[in-house]
């Protein structure tokens, strides 16, 4: 009985993140054709928000995430070129806001985020140094600090993660048991499974909190 109901499960999980999967696809390529007719218009504003959020949609090996960063740096340039520094700084955060907003157990797109960091640690440089905050005989300093700041990882570790998905697991698995298992087809209590399952729920419980607040 407790394997029919762990297969249920188990594909009703497989179903759900195939449809999360297919529904974050839609909207992702719904946004990135939003972004390309708003590029088309020299609309850049919208563009840049468009092709954000199509990254934020993020789903492993989608071409319109690629797509969505390579012209969000076209963009950004573009800026640069025309001395728009705080515009083209938010062409190239959005890129790297983007792969670090859509990390779990991994941060994608770790090439791009290493080479915004370059730009955006470049062009705060470049601005603080055109509204006189900084000398320009500092400027090598100051990027530095930027990058130093930017490269700090504040990932969750792996298996403190995997800790908190699989105490979590357990967790519902212990209120499954118990629900199934714990009573006979009567309403009887079984007492031996009842309390086994009791005290799973308990420490699974207690790990995932645990796990939460150190990752």
């Amino acid at each position: 009985m407790l394997k029919k109901y762990l297969i249920k499960g188990f594909l009703l999980v497989v179903l759900f993140m195939l449809l999360v999967g297919v529904k974050a696809f839609y909207l992702q390529r719904s946004h990135f054709l939003a972004a390309e007719k708003y590029y088309a218009e020299a609309n850049w504003k919208l563009a840049i928000r468009e092709y954000d959020t199509a990254m934020h949609f993020y789903t492993p090996w989608s071409p319109y995430i690629e797509k969505s960063a390579l012209k969000l740096w076209e963009i950004g340039e573009m800026f640069e070129k025309e001395n728009k520094l705080d515009w083209a700084n938010i062409a190239y955060s959005s890129i790297r806001s983007s792969f670090y907003a859509s990390r779990s157990l991994y941060t994608p797109g770790k090439d791009w985020i290493n080479k915004c960091d370059e730009k955006i640690a470049d062009l705060n440089v470049k601005m603080l140094v055109q509204d006189g905050s900084i000398l320009p005989k500092d400027a090598d300093a100051e990027k530095a600090k930027h990058l130093y700041v930017m490269k700090v990882d504040r990932a969750p570790k792996p298996l403190r993660a995997l800790l908190v998905v699989a105490s979590f697991l357990g967790w519902i698995g212990s209120v499954l048991f118990i629900i199934f298992k714990g009573f006979h087809d009567d309403g009887r209590i079984n007492r031996r499974l009842l309390l086994s399952g009791s005290a799973s729920l308990i420490c699974t419980f207690v790990i995932w909190i645990i796990a939460m607040l150190n990752t």
